[in-house]
């Protein structure tokens, strides 16, 4: 028996087939495309994510000796991109990805409205833009008719879900994120749908991750090359499925999935809701909750810089770990995306201070690099400000590759680095539900320990000592980069 896991993402789908083992026998992926139709607006075609899952299925099938051994499947997506469709499901306009930020006056009317810290408390996420509940409202008052005519408002979870299986089907990680579902009470709140002026009879049912949805209807098994007796298990958003697929499923464990955005997911005990809007949701293991945190700033700063000086990532690896001493006074305030977690601040701009004649632009790499880590250093003690008791954290994603990048992120937060064999840590992540929830696994417990890490060695002590230095400095230069970051028509 094996098992599939789908990753719908933000930039396309991947695949992971994994055996009884827990094993990743064969892996697919296909990317699709954002769609920017004006200003501040980031769309996707949910088309593409049907059309490219069933090619990331297919490529992960073809590298199997018998593709019919696939016993079951589920899901990781992106959150918080909505999508109005008909009772067959097919879509009725773009889906709004959870980049979109068209929402921004609505966003601020629920804030006044109900107050953002009860949206907070309730949902585990702070009002924003980009989450369904500003969205919503933005569809009714802008797409009236639409708004009427849609039989539901689904996210990439739910949409997959229906197109598989028929039904219309939300977990609580995905149900949180889009801002109308209370993690407390484990409902769709009222007083939020109220302000929106939408019913939950047109919202999809929630289910635990794991749920059993029945089996893959005749067309979506034809069209995926696989058996109608394929059972479906409910999936979850990315991050939370991500953290089963490099085994932080115990309470202190810590994901850091580094991609465009850094996501630092903490595994905790209780819900955590702090004054810099730790997320806290639901975890798919019993008991547990997950609290996430969002670097905007993060490798979308150094793809930008790459572009930048016209090198490759490996040559700014190697040069920028040889200019320790010619940076040591120089700092980067890496906000070329805003200022995420824990500032809340998506105006400021980049600062890069210290700079002199001796430096050049792999001092500044180096710098970038350290910027970085020394926002995920801040993260970390949010967690840690909150009673979380962080024994390590595993890496994922693209930063997991860069050795010099990792023992940077060692020697700065002080935390044990564990680095993940499995690059779609998300995708292998869906395939352990689908395992767990057919019984392959006693427990998430139990499947982690089929995971594969390994630890990262720190060989230079002095450097502890070092960047513990560096960092009280970054933090004192905090507040004046912050004001010079500012925009100027907000000074």
């Amino acid at each position: 028996m094996l098992y599939l896991g789908l990753d719908v993402g933000t930039t396309g789908a991947k695949t992971a087939v994994i055996d009884r083992e827990g094993k990743v026998l064969s892996r697919g992926y296909r990317e699709y495309e954002l769609i920017f139709p004006g200003e501040n607006r980031v769309e996707q075609n949910a088309e593409d994510w049907w059309r490219a899952s069933k090619d990331a299925v297919a490529e992960a099938l073809g590298k199997l000796p018998d593709p019919g051994e696939i016993g079951a499947l589920s899901l990781s997506t992106q959150g918080a991109t909505m999508l109005p469709v008909d009772r067959r499901g097919d879509p009725l306009r773009l889906a709004l990805t959870w980049m979109d930020g068209r929402a921004s006056r609505e966003a601020k009317e629920l804030s006044d409205s109900l107050g953002a810290d009860a949206i907070y408390r309730k949902s585990g996420w702070r009002p924003g833009a980009e989450l369904d509940a500003a969205k919503l409202l933005w569809l009714r008052r802008h797409e009236p008719r639409l708004f009427r005519d849609a039989a539901y408002f689904v996210s990439t979870l739910e949409f997959m879900n229906l197109r598989l299986t028929g039904r219309v089907a939300a977990d609580p990680t995905n149900a949180a994120i889009r801002q109308i579902f209370d993690i407390g009470s484990g409902a769709y709140d009222p007083a939020i749908l109220d302000a929106i002026g939408l019913g939950s009879d047109r919202l999809p049912e929630v289910l635990p991750v794991g749920a059993p949805l029945g089996t893959l209807l005749p067309e979506a098994a034809a069209a995926f090359g696989l058996s109608p007796r394929v059972r479906v298990y409910n999936g979850a958003h990315d991050q939370y499925c991500a953290s089963l697929g490099v085994g932080a499923v115990h309470e202190g464990d810590l994901l850091l999935a580094t991609g465009t955005a850094w996501v630092v997911l903490g595994v905790t005990g209780k819900p955590l809701y702090t004054p810099s809007y730790l997320a806290p949701g639901i975890h798919p293991v019993p008991g547990l909750w997950g609290a996430i945190a969002s670097l905007a700033s993060a490798g979308s700063v150094l793809k930008w810089y790459k572009r930048v000086i016209g090198d490759d990532f490996a040559v700014m690896d190697r040069e920028a770990g040889t200019r320790l001493d010619s940076s040591r006074g120089l700092f980067f305030f890496p906000y070329l995306a805003g200022a995420g977690f824990p500032h809340g601040m998506p105006e400021l701009k980049g600062t890069l201070t210290g700079l002199d004649l001796r430096c050049d632009k792999y001092d500044v790499a180096r710098a970038l690099m350290e910027g970085v880590g020394f926002e995920t250093a801040l993260t970390l003690d949010e967690f840690r400000k909150a009673g979380v008791p962080i024994r390590r954290m595993t890496m994922t994603g693209g930063a997991s590759r860069s050795r010099f990048w990792c023992e940077l992120l060692g020697y700065i937060t002080g935390c044990e680095i564990l680095i993940s064999r499995e690059a779609d840590a998300a995708a292998a992540g869906a395939a352990l539900i689908a395992a767990v929830s057919d019984g392959c696994f006693r427990d998430y417990g139990e499947a982690a320990k089929r995971i594969e890490t390994r630890p990262l060695a720190l060989p230079d002590s002095a450097l502890f000592a070092y960047y513990a230095e560096k960092g009280r400095k970054y933090r004192a230069l905090l507040p004046r980069a912050q004001e010079m970051g500012r925009p100027p028509e907000s000074l």
